[in-house]
């Protein structure tokens, strides 16, 4: 077991050997490309959850690089960490540094994604990982002259107090609770149901494999451009990207937003209306997630602010991760990668001027999109748009104000929404969904 902390900018390590330094780590990009598994244990962050980082040897390595003849190389260090806190959006911490391995040369890059158990798209990205992995069978197979490294079977991290959660089995139970909730004034309460409570509140572009790394985001900007171009006619009363992510999120593009409704029983519905079960055959609790905002943060469709975190879709992976979010307001504007989302910006607001504020970029905000459809109408339809480098909920440090209420007896809440018409044929208006509720009525079991 080890961590790799790795960076397209690696400067702040050219320390001497045995000497200690600090230096931070967007919290964004904690524990990404890290088995679900052990990322679980880490949710949210806490000084004991990251307390237990030191107990690892920490691998810091640069992005996929080339030397000066066009070699491929990584620049890789071997050290450790102490000292971490979160900071904002940031992991403070200190580093020690007991190896330097320099430049060292890649022959095979599937020979060494697999020594160190890393994604392809992961060689180019900044992160930071935890690997269940042994450590010196890594090293010796990649860096001339490797140190004898014990391999660390690191305790399971300690788990975080767990906020209570209320458990409801009825409709009622669940409607007391809601009706429960105290809304401030200038404040909105959103909610959004997963028929499992172990989802993951970020949207289907942020979706993880097996191994903790992203199954769509490296290709954002590729899968969004393939459908305009195939289906260009189905977009043509579209007035902004926002409208198009939404008309793709809608026909099941994996997208940077996440649906929400302000109807508390829209969601109770999701939550009920598919059944999970481990793998024992249990059914697992369904969960409503309610999420506050102040009216303020609330944007229409029409925001500056929506169309520049939206716009970042046509952005290739490799220019987003270029935009360096921490540089002022004036010379942010100015870099060419930040051109090119002006100029796609530009092209649904010809009026905007170069002002983008960089921790706009990075926020998740509420939008109000425009009802072009009736489902949105049905579903009191609302979105969480992403920006680049969010901070998930999950991490206990989010800006969003997260709650939840979980659910069981799902059948039987399903037939009590039946009750206040709230089934498939309202929540999906249109003939198939409302066939499926009238056979299903007239079913003989």
């Amino acid at each position: 077991m080890f961590s790799i902390v790795m960076a397209g900018n690696d400067s702040a390590w050219n320390v001497e050997l045995g000497t200690a330094h600090n230096d931070t780590f967007t919290l964004s990009r904690f524990l990404e490309y890290t088995d679900p598994s052990i990322a679980a244990s880490f949710q949210p962050i806490s000084a004991d959850s990251l307390a237990y980082l030191e107990q690892l040897p920490t691998v810091f390595m640069s992005e996929l690089d080339r030397d000066d003849d066009n070699n491929e190389i990584f620049r890789i260090r071997l050290g450790n960490v102490s000292g971490l806190s979160v900071v904002g959006s940031e992991i403070h911490y200190t580093f020690q540094l007991t190896h330097d391995f320099g430049e060292v040369p890649i022959a095979s890059r599937e020979a060494f994604r697999k020594a160190f158990r890393m994604d392809k798209f992961e060689l180019h990205r900044t992160h930071w990982a935890i690997k269940a992995a042994d450590l010196a069978a890594a090293l010796q197979e990649i860096v001339p002259l490797p140190p004898v490294v014990a391999n660390i079977a690191a305790p399971i991290p300690p788990q975080p107090a767990q906020p209570d959660i209320p458990v409801v089995e009825t409709l009622q139970a669940y409607m007391t609770q809601v009706l429960g909730l105290t809304e401030q004034s200038g404040e909105e309460i959103f909610y959004r149901g997963h028929s499992n409570f172990n989802y993951r509140l970020a949207p289907s572009l942020f979706r993880l494999n097996d191994e903790g790394g992203y199954r769509f985001l490296p290709k954002e900007e590729i899968m969004v451009r393939e459908l305009l171009s195939d289906q260009d006619a189905q977009f043509a009363n579209d007035r902004s990207m926002l409208d198009r992510l939404v008309r793709m999120q809608h026909f099941g593009l994996p997208t940077r937003l996440l649906d929400v409704s302000s109807n508390p029983l829209v969601a109770l519905y999701f939550c009920c209306s598919e059944t999970k079960k481990d793998e024992a055959g249990n059914e697992l609790d369904g969960e409503v997630i309610v999420l506050r905002a102040r009216s303020a943060d609330v944007l229409g469709f029409d925001s500056d602010r929506v169309s520049c975190i939206s716009n970042l879709c046509l952005m290739k992976d490799e220019e987003k991760n270029a935009m360096d979010l921490t540089m002022s307001q004036a010379e942010f504007n100015l870099d060419p990668i930040v051109q090119k989302l002006l100029h796609f910006i530009k092209r649904e607001k010809p009026y905007f001027e170069g002002r983008i504020k960089p921790a706009d970029l990075q926020k998740i905000v509420f939008v109000r999109a425009r009802k072009t459809h009736e489902r949105m109408i049905s579903q009191s339809g609302a979105f969480l748009l992403f920006g680049k480098d969010a901070i998930l909920p999950e991490t206990g440090h989010s800006s969003l104000e997260v709650s939840r209420i979980r659910v069981r007896q799902k059948v039987a809440i399903l037939a009590q929404l039946d009750k206040l018409n709230i089934k498939a044929s309202t929540i999906y208006p249109g003939i198939e969904k409302a066939a499926s509720d009238v056979a299903r009525k007239y079913e003989v079991a």
